[in-house]
């Protein structure tokens, strides 16, 4: 994440990846600067672009999700939905009309073939069931993590991460939020309406088109290739409207914590650190487990 080069928008930018040779990273971070006077939304604004490691090749990508048997995969990504969805009905209330943030995991829970009658139950469930907690821990290596979850007990919840943590290579202390901002992210497939393939270079142009702050080359649990674009918070249904208009294929956008720098672990903190992330993923009322490790 060493490499900060200034250029413009669209080729500029394109252009700026190539020169790195065949070697350079595919994720790139975008910044926008202030607009010169007369110029409109893309002509003129620049972009920093700080190399990070494209998705599927590096050594972190391929050992942070440790596979178990396919079904107990599908049933493990549905209880973490479910979750979700009573998150966002007790937020916001079980209407998606009202209720952007339900209306968008519902959006998501039906991309992944969640049954109707699985949805419908965690939609039911009592509204004031559960308390949001929100967890700050170190890894193996230093690394931030921060660990979402929604339980019927607190302490019980803590007691729990706490010796999750401390069996794995972790521990539970603050400060960890530090290395995160809460972010929009906007999930879009890498074939546009037209089942044209969409590159990188395509993505940085239509990210400073439609508002993106940083565009990152990112893999499913099925693992099938997939572009997030990062976003304010504030703006995220606006992006994806423009992406939308611009002819790509969302498939979802929600908030999510957003590292704001990244470590690099040796090889074996890397092992134990997947073992951490895993464990702590399959504790029943954890939701999201995020990480700062590059």
């Amino acid at each position: 994440m060493a490499f900060w080069a200034a250029a413009n928008v669209s080729k500029t930018a394109a252009r700026c990846l190539r020169a790195r040779g065949p070697g350079f990273p595919a994720a790139s971070r975008l910044a926008s600067h202030p607009e010169p006077p007369g110029y409109g939304p893309v002509a003129g604004k620049k972009l920093h672009l700080t190399a990070a490691a494209l998705a599927g090749h590096n050594k972190w990508s391929k050992v942070r999700h440790i596979k178990g048997p396919k079904d107990t995969e599908r049933s493990r990504i549905f209880s973490k939905l479910c979750l979700s969805i009573r998150l966002a009905v007790k937020e916001g209330g079980p209407d998606p009309e009202s209720n952007s943030h339900l209306a968008n995991i519902l959006e998501v829970c039906r991309s992944k073939h969640m049954p109707k009658s699985t949805i419908e139950a965690a939609l039911k469930m009592e509204k004031t069931k559960g308390i949001y907690l929100l967890y700050e821990g170190r890894g193996p290596g230093g690394s931030s993590l921060l660990i979402e979850a929604l339980s019927n007990s607190g302490s019980k919840c803590q007691s729990d991460i706490r010796h999750i943590l401390n069996k794995n290579g972790g521990i539970m202390t603050e400060g960890a939020r530090h290395s995160f901002d809460k972010k929009g992210v906007v999930v879009v497939g890498v074939e546009d309406r037209e089942k044209k393939a969409v590159n990188l270079e395509r993505a940085l142009e239509l990210a400073i088109e439609a508002g993106a702050e940083d565009v990152k080359e990112a893999e499913d649990e099925e693992e099938k290739n997939l572009f997030k674009f990062i976003c304010d918070a504030s703006s995220l249904h606006q992006v994806r409207n423009k992406l939308d208009s611009l002819g790509l294929c969302s498939v979802s956008c929600t908030l999510e914590f957003i590292p704001t720098s990244t470590v690099r672990l040796a090889d074996p903190d890397l092992e134990q650190a997947a073992h951490l992330i895993q464990a702590l993923g399959n504790y029943e009322d954890v939701i999201h487990v995020y990480d700062n490790i590059e």
